[in-house]
């Protein structure tokens, strides 16, 4: 379970996989702690945020790859305890972990963007 998901549901409608998320922001900190900032967009429903996410009870970490630009193709969290974190990479940043808690840390939608890419005026 991931406390505070439905902030980023109510924007997307659902739970997403990050498709294509630029991670802005990774840290590790002791005593086991992961955050994520990642930039999503869902361009077939025009949805834009950026979404930040922590990890707490961190164990078994096998991370690499970590670049200065690092694009997510899927990342997933499981619903068994402890929770398994996968990131398929496309470019970057891959791996998994086991954590004893996922949460959401903050969502920030992006009401500006639009399907071409580009931000309204």
């Amino acid at each position: 379970m991931i406390l505070h998901a439905e902030t980023v549901e109510s924007i997307f409608g659902y739970w997403p996989e990050f498709s294509d998320g630029r991670i802005e922001f990774f840290s590790f900190e002791r005593p086991g702690i992961i955050c994520l900032r990642i930039s999503y967009i869902d361009s077939n429903i025009q949805k834009a945020a950026v979404v930040s996410l922590r990890f707490s009870g961190v164990t078994d970490l096998d991370l690499s790859e970590l670049r200065s630009e690092n694009i997510v193709d899927v990342l997933s969290i499981s619903s068994e305890s402890p929770t398994v974190v996968t990131i398929e990479g496309c470019y970057g940043l891959c791996g998994t972990f086991k954590c004893n808690a996922a949460e959401v840390a903050g969502v920030v939608p992006n009401h500006s963007f639009k399907a071409d890419g580009f931000a309204a005026a």
